[in-house]
């Protein structure tokens, strides 16, 4: 960019993911990528760009907090516009005014750890805002998608040609609103920016990729988001599967065998959880549906969910369960109605109380979890069908890791647990001690040839698009002001 005056030159040419990240006139737009990629630097120009183009444009830039502001983004704004020359900064308002010649506007700076700074943003009429960071990342906890979805709400400034609303952040994790919300399934209006080749290895330290793949040898996500530029899962403790592989296990368009049971896995309570599984002739456990209600009950989930699917997708099987022995408790308004009662009443099949005891139930599934057949892992799961037990098993039902390196002795109770803790009461019955069992059920009798399922699915849902860009771009184009 070149300014009118000479003390405001600056030499950047954006690549050509940055530069189009940064003129894109979408509703939103998240720049997605791993380490190094110039994130921090395109959310800098991008107010600068917007701000020249649409003269008295207010700005806002949200972090986490606003400690990670200073080290962070607020660094990066100022090694490209550092404040004398560039323009003002107020360090007590946390507001930066542009220089005359350089554009008319200011920018602020918001960390969302400070309750004030969210009334601020709400009080505010911005012509554009920029979220650094919205997916956690290390020493980060993120943005919430409350922030975000206010901040889009106050982008109403009066004269502006167009807003702008634009996030960057490392890869996130396939749980975070904001995969949700630009990649799988998207939002209308949403652009994904993400970079399928490093871009900015020329401005980096000489093997920089290299060495943080050596220094995570025992962080596998992080080298999956930061390091190869993949969607992934954020470890925040100790998994309690840490036998899980993603090339072992994971499968996609698995289908049930016919004239064999169905064993459906069960937990209750508010996030009631159902686990469609198969042990094949083959010696595989397949797990082939997986579904986590949310603050409803197993009846709930029974009648407008499983019943509905299993008499579409799998008509002529016979079932069996196993789940939580505290479905058999009565319930305190009829001592008729039991969680238990519901689903042999709904479904028929019988069932069988998993154990109690969390290792109990928890070591029989690890040690399933370690037997290979055919080169394969024992356990399959569909990745499309049985997502929840996939983001479960990978990492998302874990123990908590304290400051001092303590690691608790119960796992964290999230969306994560519910899964694992239904499948783990399978395995303690079809597995006990991690022994590999045969089949200690009936077998189901259906119509000779039928055959029941879904075709394979594409490893990666619909709707998500990778772009690719040289690594060299134009520099950007600037009315003057």
């Amino acid at each position: 960019m070149t300014d009118d005056k000479s003390v405001h030159q600056t030499n950047f040419i954006p690549n050509k993911l940055q530069k189009q990240f940064i003129e894109s006139k979408a509703k939103a737009d998240l720049f997605s990528s791993r380490m190094g990629e110039g994130k921090s630097t395109a959310l800098a120009w991008s107010a600068l760009y917007h701000t020249r183009h649409n003269p008295g444009a207010r700005w806002a830039l949200v972090r986490d907090t606003f400690e990670n502001m200073q080290a962070t983004t607020l660094k990066t704004f100022f090694e490209w516009f550092p404040p004398g020359v560039y323009g003002t900064y107020n360090y007590t308002q946390r507001t930066f005014t542009w220089a005359d010649g350089v554009a008319q506007g200011e920018v602020e700076f918001l960390g969302m750890d400070d309750p004030q700074d969210a009334s601020k943003l709400m009080s505010r009429e911005l012509a554009g805002i920029g979220f650094d960071e919205p997916a956690p990342a290390v020493g980060s906890v993120g943005i919430d998608e409350l922030i975000f979805d206010i901040g889009l709400s106050r982008l109403r400034q009066k004269g502006m040609k167009w807003y702008c609303a634009k996030l960057a952040e490392n890869n996130p994790d396939e749980h975070h609103w904001t995969y949700r919300r630009f990649v799988n399934p998207g939002t209308e209006g949403f652009k994904l920016w993400q970079p399928s080749e490093p871009e900015n290895v020329e401005n980096l330290p000489p093997s920089y990729y290299a060495e943080l793949r050596r220094l995570w040898t025992h962080r596998p996500d992080l080298i999956n988001r930061f390091v190869e530029g993949q969607f992934g899962y954020q470890q925040v403790g100790k998994a309690v599967t840490p036998q899980w592989s993603d090339r072992l296990h994971l499968a996609t368009g698995l289908i049930a065998v016919p004239r064999h049971e169905l064993i459906l896995c069960w937990d209750w309570g508010h996030n009631p959880t159902c686990v469609i599984t198969q042990k094949t002739p083959l010696g595989f456990w397949n797990i082939l549906d997986a579904f986590v209600g949310e603050d409803i009950g197993v009846e709930e989930l029974i009648i407008h969910v499983v019943r509905p699917h299993l008499a579409v997708k799998y008509p002529k099987f016979s079932l069996r369960h196993i789940g939580d022995p505290a479905g058999k408790q009565r319930e305190q308004t009829s001592i008729l109605r039991t969680p238990v009662r519901v689903v042999l009443k709904e479904l028929g099949g019988h069932f069988q109380a998993g154990k109690v005891k969390f290792e109990a139930r928890v070591e029989p599934l690890r040690a399933a979890l370690t037997r290979v057949v055919s080169g394969r892992g024992m356990i399959q799961v569909d990745r499309a069908d049985a997502k929840p037990i996939w983001h479960a098993l990978r990492g998302g039902w874990h123990f908590h890791i304290a400051k001092t390196g303590l690691v608790s002795g119960e796992a964290v109770k999230n969306i994560s647990s519910h899964p694992g803790d239904a499948l783990s009461y399978g395995a303690s019955i079809l597995f006990p001690l991690g022994r590999r069992n045969t089949f200690d059920g009936k077998l189901a009798t259906p119509d000779p040839g039928t055959y029941f399922g879904q075709k394979a699915r594409p490893q990666i849902g619909p709707g998500v698009k990778i772009i690719e860009y040289p690594k060299q771009g134009e520099g950007l184009v600037f009315p003057k002001v």
